[in-house]
């Protein structure tokens, strides 16, 4: 039996469940990114709003009808509502994520892989969660953290936020692998 070399074919594997995996990172980024946004944006708006104020109201002339305040109180309501529609922006990011991991095929074997993915992730996960409340409860920020509490809740928690992700990620591709070799 003669061995011919030209006739094998390389072993082609999916790597489809480790990038699923790998949206956990993703998810970290986009959740820590924006509240660090927030945050920053509702301590900056604090300091220049009254001098904003102070501007337009002795720029503007008395007939103008103009009220400076209503419109800097409208802005700074639109920052605060950041806070009530962070859980919306966590149910898009879980959504996203777990649309992703419905439309590739894996093989079982990759949870292994996926379990040294949710080791990093959950370490950085806690590294993100300290850096933000250390963060929100700096004297800079420390009036502005109260104004994000849900936000905070959140963060505060994201060890376990990104455990629930990655759960629900390996349920969702070993039922789509029928618990059998697809795969590969």
């Amino acid at each position: 039996m003669e061995l011919r070399l030209d006739k094998l074919r390389p072993i082609k594997m999916n790597k489809k469940g480790f990038e699923d995996f790998t949206s956990l990172f993703f998810a970290l980024a986009i959740i820590f990114g924006i509240s660090i946004f927030v945050i920053i944006l509702s301590y900056a708006y604090g300091q220049i709003q009254p001098k904003i104020n102070e501007g337009l109201t002795s720029s503007k002339s008395v007939e103008a009808g103009i009220n400076v305040t209503d419109i800097l109180q409208k802005t700074d309501n639109s920052i605060g509502r950041f806070n009530i529609l962070f859980p919306l922006l966590i149910i898009g990011v879980f959504g996203f994520v777990l649309v992703t991991a419905l439309l590739g095929r894996s093989h079982p074997a990759f949870l292994f892989i996926g379990l040294i993915v949710l080791a990093v992730a959950l370490i950085l996960a806690a590294i993100y969660s300290n850096v933000y409340q250390e963060i929100s409860e700096s004297a800079n920020f420390s009036s502005t953290e109260s104004d994000f509490n849900i936000m905070s809740l959140f963060l505060d928690n994201l060890p376990i936020v990104i455990l629930i992700l990655f759960v629900a990620i390996a349920i969702i591709l070993y039922a789509k692998s029928g618990g059998q070799g697809q795969g590969i």
